[in-house]
């Protein structure tokens, strides 16, 4: 099942390419301020350089102090020409902001619920394993000379003759959405090089040492191989570019949905989330906010961390606060201890090894002020373990 903290992972990896993105854009809309003010290569080289360079860094100084800003005080004691440069270029730099966010956010949502298509092409490895065994029975059995009979598991196993009924995975086989139509090679040298030699699988292929396995084949190799087999595993990788993280979420959802089948039950799809579209609902909220609110949280998080140097936060730092800072306030049936937990953990997993401190401690501090201020209130949920 797809918990919340990889929701909140994909929402900081996103955030993290926005803000990345950010600062090429602002510096992009600077060299294009700066080449607009520029001495132009058909001026006569009497004219005065140095005036042109003056304008250059009015416009490039104008354009960084007003950011925050629709448009430059007409007060400014510039030239009418550097004001509207100034103002095109701060529409400019606005617009090009929001595509981004937009971008970055419709990526966040089909990496998350891509994970359903790559635990629904997992399923169908099986049969596609059970079609590699029957075209080798084949051509065994094609062979002047046979050697020796090998034995072929997937072949008539039950939990593939599941598998093959199910409807879902029966309509995106026909529909070549999510398949393996593209990778057969892959699965040829797999089934050679990988599962039939496979320790853990070796029982089902040797048929002197055969013996009975309750799981069957199919259960094994998903929970004995697939997922530790690093030949395996480092293709996935190369195919998917969160498979380190999705991996465990996978694994869970093929696994229960396998062991279901083997005690005998209906076949149904392992939820991809606890609440449904709510989750995905918050995922995107999470987002949203940090990049609606951003002004807000650069600025209290620097009066608390005025003892630092801004640019010594390492930006994974900066944006995991902001996450978890919008969840505390706008999420009020989250407890504030599951927030600051959250956070600490993703901070190990990718930042710095002293980041669960620093990130610890400002939320510490900034909690209070907020719950002081009353802009964080808890209702429901979000009251336990809040004293």
């Amino acid at each position: 099942m797809l918990n919340r903290r990889i929701l909140r992972v994909k929402a900081m990896q996103a955030l993290y390419g926005y803000f990345t993105a950010v600062e090429s854009v602002k510096e992009i809309k600077r060299e294009e301020l700066r080449r607009q003010h520029a001495l132009s290569s058909a001026e006569d080289d009497s004219v005065d350089n140095t005036s042109f360079e003056a304008r250059k860094k009015q416009a490039v100084h104008l354009f960084n102090q007003n950011l925050l800003v629709a448009q430059v005080s007409t007060e400014e004691n510039a030239e009418q020409d550097i004001l509207d440069s100034v103002n095109d270029t701060l529409l400019s730099y606005r617009n090009a902001l929001d595509k981004e966010a937009a971008a970055r956010k419709n990526e966040m949502m089909r990496e998350a619920r891509s994970i359903r298509d790559h635990y629904l092409k997992l399923l169908m490895l099986p049969i596609e394993i059970e079609q590699r065994e029957r075209r080798e029975c084949e051509k065994e059995s094609k062979a002047y000379l046979i050697k020796s009979k090998k034995h072929y598991p997937f072949i008539d196993d039950a939990m593939v003759k599941q598998l093959k009924k199910v409807e879902t995975i029966a309509k995106e086989i026909a529909g070549g959405k999510i398949s393996w139509a593209n990778e057969l090679n892959e699965i040829k040298s797999w089934y050679r090089k990988q599962i039939r030699p496979s320790e853990a699988l070796a029982p089902f292929f040797d048929t002197k040492k055969e013996k009975e396995n309750e799981n069957g084949i199919v259960l094994e190799f998903f929970k004995r191989e697939l997922f530790k087999n690093e030949t395996i595993v480092s293709y996935l990788e190369s195919q998917h570019l969160h498979w380190n993280e999705n991996q465990p979420i996978i694994k869970s959802m093929v696994l229960k949905t396998i062991k279901a089948l083997r005690d005998g039950e209906e076949f149904e799809f392992a939820e991809l989330t606890k609440n449904g579209e709510e989750d995905f609902i918050f995922l995107e909220r999470l987002f949203t906010d940090v990049v609606k609110e951003n002004d807000f949280l650069e600025q209290i998080i620097q009066e608390r961390t005025k003892n630092w140097d801004i640019n010594r936060i390492t930006l994974t730092d900066r944006v995991i606060l902001k996450l978890a800072l919008v969840e505390m306030i706008n999420s009020p049936s989250i407890p504030i201890k599951v927030t600051i937990n959250e956070a600490i953990e993703i901070s190990k997993l990718y930042s710095t090894p002293k980041s669960k401190q620093f990130i610890n401690g400002v939320l510490d501090v900034l909690t209070n002020e907020l719950i002081s201020q009353e802009k964080i209130r808890k209702s429901g949920r979000g009251l336990i373990d809040n004293k």
